[in-house]
């Protein structure tokens, strides 16, 4: 639900503050890498193209896929064309063990499409090291919108999971009923230029499946997939003998008149080793809220408003930015805020540090960019090797890609 201008900032006020960096918190400066990378940037990553061991920066537009060099930021075509409008998300990996970086691509983006489109390729180099790039098909999924690399099966292999926003011929404006998301587990071939992969569906029950992480949750050595979706935040598990379970983990914003659920999903780590769970809700929500372990051991886990209103967050990461061993919350807003709702008015970068000792877990906001992007996707990575992570935003309505330098404390 929307709330009167007066109620949203108390609730605001009460969950984080805006503060400017200081002796705690590292200051940044911004750099505009690329004014206009495309209609639209989809999606970012960091990796090192060249081969120079150097972490270069990665973005998925509308119909392209760029990388910047480090450190001159020089703009060079992966691919331009050669897929069906839009690309929509991308992950780097070395597929083939050649020591060069492939690139797994979602594209023909179709949202309300439900039926067709969805396409998965993989990207991989011909010939020298700076070689031309050729496109594999890897398949198709209606509405294909995310992808990420992780050991879920415990193979001690990296599989490709593949998640589409919505269940195939599911209609909205409810898009909480009919066929559920279809995440599906591609494990790679030996031969992953000649042959189908491998796959498994991981889970088919949940609805507008907007993102996902693998990360090992439980410690076993074997990666967990945790979702955000229509129903809320999701744990995925396959056990030993191949069998899926699911654990939900929180319920997700589901009083909303219209969208429900969790949106973008993170898991952040504290410095005496415990989790806490970053979300945007309901889906394309207005709402930072951040989930904690239930103090009873058991049942939903604890869930808390930590910012209101973001109008449309689209986009969510952990990173110590600041060096103390808690992973701050980095949150991007893709449109700005109505007039007078709130400040900062947005659209930008936000992050929240995690204050000491605090319970229940309480942030600290500091704005890192308001009104200079409209942010769709943002990365946190460490492009100059100084021990300090840098924060990497791509636009939608402003379709720049902007670094913000982290300059210590």
């Amino acid at each position: 639900m929307r709330f009167p201008p007066s109620v949203a900032l108390l609730a605001l006020s009460l969950a984080s503050s805006s503060a400017a960096p200081g002796a705690d918190f590292p200051a940044f400066r911004p750099q505009q890498i690329d004014p206009r990378v495309g209609e639209v940037c989809y999606a970012l990553a960091s990796a090192d193209v060249n081969g120079d061991g150097k972490p270069d920066l990665v973005a998925v537009a509308n119909d392209a896929v760029v990388w910047y060099e480090n450190p001159t930021w020089a703009k060079h075509d992966v691919i331009r064309g050669g897929t069906d409008k839009d690309n929509v998300c991308l992950q780097p990996r070395d597929v083939d063990g050649d020591g060069r970086v492939d690139f797994a691509l979602g594209a023909s983006w179709q949202p309300s499409n439900t039926k067709t489109g969805g396409t998965l390729q993989l990207l991989t180099r011909t010939g020298a090291p700076e070689g031309s790039w050729r496109i594999i098909p890897l398949g198709s999924e209606p509405t294909l919108h995310r992808i990420r690399w992780g050991d879920v099966l415990g193979t001690g292999k990296a599989q490709l999971v593949v998640a589409p926003l919505q269940g195939r011929e599911t209609k909205g404006p409810d898009w909480g009923l009919g066929n559920g998301c279809r995440l599906l587990v591609k494990s790679v071939p030996a031969d992953p230029f000649a042959a189908d992969w491998p796959t498994e569906v991981a889970a088919d029950s949940l609805h507008t499946v907007h993102n996902l992480q693998l990360i090992d949750l439980d410690g076993d050595g074997k990666d967990e997939i945790v979702a955000a979706a229509w129903e809320g935040v999701f744990v995925l598990r396959r056990d030993p003998a191949g069998t899926w379970s699911k654990t939900q983990l929180g319920t997700g914003n589901q009083s909303n008149r219209g969208n429900k659920g969790s949106s973008e999903v993170k898991v952040g780590k504290l410095r005496d080793g415990r989790r806490y769970v970053a979300t945007i809700e309901p889906w394309h929500g207005f709402q930072v809220v951040v989930y904690t372990p239930p103090k009873s051991g058991e049942g939903l886990w604890d869930r808390r408003v930590v910012d209101e209103p973001i109008q449309w967050g689209h986009a969510v990461w952990c990173a110590d930015l600041d060096g103390d061993g808690d992973e701050e919350l980095l949150i991007g807003q893709r449109d700005p805020n109505k007039p007078n709702e709130t400040t900062p008015r947005g659209p930008g970068v936000y992050a929240y540090d995690p204050k000491p000792g605090s319970d229940p877990l309480a942030f600290e906001r500091h704005v890192l960019d308001d009104g200079g992007v409209a942010t769709e996707d943002l990365i946190a990575a460490d492009l100059d090797g100084d021990g300090r992570p840098e924060v990497v935003a791509g636009g939608r309505a402003t379709h720049n890609v902007k670094i913000f330098w982290n300059l210590g404390k």
